[in-house]
C-alpha cells in the first residue's frame, strides 16, 4: 500500500509539473500571438508609409520632368535669343536700345534657367533620397516578414507540444 501511495505521489507531483509547464507554454503562446499582432501592425504601418512615400516619389519625377522640360524650352528660347542677339549686333540698322532689351532679356532667361536647373537638381537628389528610403523601408518590411515568420512557426511548434502535452 505504501508503494502504491508513493507511485500515486509522485504521479500526482509529475501531474502538477505538466500542469505548470502547460501554463507556462499557454503563456508564452499568448505573449508570441501579441507580438505577432504587434509585428502585424507595425508592417500595415509601413505598407502604408512605403505607399505614400511611393506616391510622393511619382510626383517629384513628374515635377522633375517637367521641370527638365521647361529647362529644356528655356535654353532653346535663350538659343533663339542668341541667335537673334548675334544678328542684332551684325544688322547696324538695329537701334542700340534694342540690343541692350535684348542683353537685358537673355540675362533674365539665363538667371531664370540657373533657377530651374537649381530646382532639378533638388528634386533630383530629393528623388534619388526618397529611392533609398524606401529601398531601407522594403528591406526592413521583408525583416519584419521574416521575423513574424518565425514568431509562426514557433507558435505552431509550442501548440503542438502544448497539445502533445495534454494528450498525456
Amino acid at each position: 500500500i505504501s508503494d502504491l501511495e508513493f507511485e500515486r505521489n509522485s504521479v500526482i507531483s509529475h501531474t502538477q509539473d505538466l500542469e505548470a509547464e502547460v501554463k507556462s507554454l499557454r503563456q508564452s503562446v499568448a505573449g508570441l500571438e501579441s507580438e505577432k499582432a504587434e509585428l502585424c501592425k507595425k508592417l500595415d504601418q509601413n505598407s502604408s508609409t512605403m505607399s505614400e512615400l511611393r506616391s510622393e516619389n511619382e510626383e517629384l519625377k513628374t515635377s522633375l520632368k517637367e521641370g527638365k522640360e521647361s529647362a529644356r524650352l528655356l535654353n532653346n528660347e535663350k538659343c533663339d535669343l542668341l541667335s537673334r542677339l548675334e544678328k542684332a549686333n551684325n544688322d547696324i540698322e538695329i537701334p542700340h536700345a534694342k540690343v541692350s532689351k535684348l542683353l537685358s532679356e537673355s540675362e533674365e532667361l539665363k538667371e531664370e534657367l540657373r533657377v530651374i536647373i537649381h530646382e532639378r537638381d533638388f528634386l533630383s537628389k530629393k528623388s534619388q533620397d526618397l529611392s533609398s528610403r524606401i529601398s531601407d523601408l522594403e528591406f526592413e518590411c521583408n525583416s519584419m516578414i521574416s521575423h513574424t515568420q518565425d514568431l509562426e512557426a514557433e507558435v505552431k511548434s509550442l501548440r503542438q507540444s502544448v497539445a502533445g502535452l495534454e494528450s498525456e
